[in-house]
């Protein structure tokens, strides 16, 4: 149910070194088939083997157009989006992941979902809906 109360957006923070970087514009290949969300959870489960014949290995376990991903990922033509994103986390003090925000209000790592809950409440109500 869409209430137009919560808008959530997604941004790349690769940290960990080359492989991080490339897998951040694999699933962006894969958002253009619509898979981002399946792609990111097959990565997520194979932390450590991104090379781009196992990212591509990813794109067909999540049911991919692999020659269309591969002809994406190779044209790295989401490099410069996954630099953006970097580059706007490390201006606002992100040093790892996740880190959420909620209405200017930074949380960092996993928490329960309660301690989200609270800070979205919180935010819906200074906004007087």
């Amino acid at each position: 149910m869409n209430t137009g109360r919560v808008k959530i957006i997604y941004r790349h923070f690769p940290f960990l070194g080359p492989e991080s970087w490339r897998v951040a514009e694999a699933s962006e290949c894969a958002a253009e088939q619509g898979g981002f969300h399946a792609y990111e959870e097959t990565a997520y489960v194979n932390q450590g083997s991104f090379t781009d014949e196992n990212l591509a290995i990813f794109a067909q376990m999540t049911g991919l157009d692999v020659d269309q991903f591969n002809s994406c990922l190779t044209s790295n033509k989401y490099a410069a989006r996954v630099r953006h994103d970097h580059d706007a986390g490390e201006e606002l003090g992100v040093n790892s992941t996740p880190t959420i925000f909620i209405d200017g209000f930074k949380i960092r790592g996993v928490k329960p979902y309660g301690e989200y809950r609270v800070k979205i409440e919180q935010a819906i109500a200074a906004a007087g809906e």
